[in-house]
């Protein structure tokens, strides 16, 4: 059986939704954000080990909420780094070395479900490193620092990343080695792993696998969940 991880980093402030609570204890229909992807993972099959890593004044409401839960699959709860990236490099030493896969999925994507994890899962057998995507539809322009319109890019060639993005842990790993060997910059773990030339496949995404960052995504989240209410009754 393949040890296969996932790492949660929730060490969000919140501050741009208006809130002085961190974001992944945010209320989202009388449940905490961070329990809505928890919740999955746990009952997602292939997952073996779930590790969260949470900003350090938060580890005791952390652990307060995942005792709640009552998940089986937890690893442990670590602290975060002062970026998103230590974050999840501070998770990923904490994994056994014997870990075969590792997803790293946003706490703040509320809506991830067993299909997109269990077809990240398999392509990641398959490609080693793998995002999930949605085409991009809107009309992208490059802009200079004026905010002159340079060119508009052909949105044919052009995807919006979400997560989970699923990688070998061993790939992942030395992809991290080098970001600390060479102090590379990067957007999100794929872009890293392409900074040492390993390609990335995508999976397809679906348009709800939104991200909570301001007040209207919080809004339309309980759309979605009203909507999905309203679909489960007809």
């Amino acid at each position: 059986m393949l040890k296969i991880a996932v790492i949660i980093p929730a060490a969000g402030t919140g501050q741009r939704l208006g809130y002085k609570t961190g974001k992944p204890y945010i209320k989202l229909n009388n449940k905490v954000l961070l329990s809505y992807c928890l919740e999955v993972f746990e009952k997602t099959l292939a997952i073996t080990d779930i590790i969260i890593a949470v900003e350090p004044g938060q580890l005791k409401k952390a652990e307060n909420l995942v005792k709640r839960l009552g998940l089986l699959k937890l690893k442990a709860v670590i602290r975060g780094g002062a970026t998103r990236s230590e974050s999840v490099h501070n998770a990923l030493k904490a994994l056994d070395q014997d870990t075969d896969y590792v997803l790293i999925h946003d706490a703040a994507r509320p809506f991830v479900n067993q299909d997109l994890i269990n077809r990240c899962i398999t392509a990641a057998v398959k490609y080693k490193a793998v995002i999930c995507a949605v085409p991009c539809v809107a009309t992208i322009k490059s802009v200079d620092k004026n905010l002159n319109v340079i060119s508009t890019l052909d949105r044919n060639s052009l995807w919006q990343a979400q997560t989970p993005q699923a990688f070998s842990y061993k790939l992942i790993m030395l992809a991290y080695a080098q970001a600390d060997k060479k102090n590379l910059a990067f957007f999100d773990d794929a872009s890293l792993v392409e900074k040492i030339h390993h390609k990335v496949k995508i999976v397809l995404g679906f348009n709800n696998n939104i991200k909570i960052t301001n007040p209207e995504d919080l809004k339309l989240a309980k759309a979605i969940i009203k909507a999905g209410k309203r679909f489960a009754r007809s």
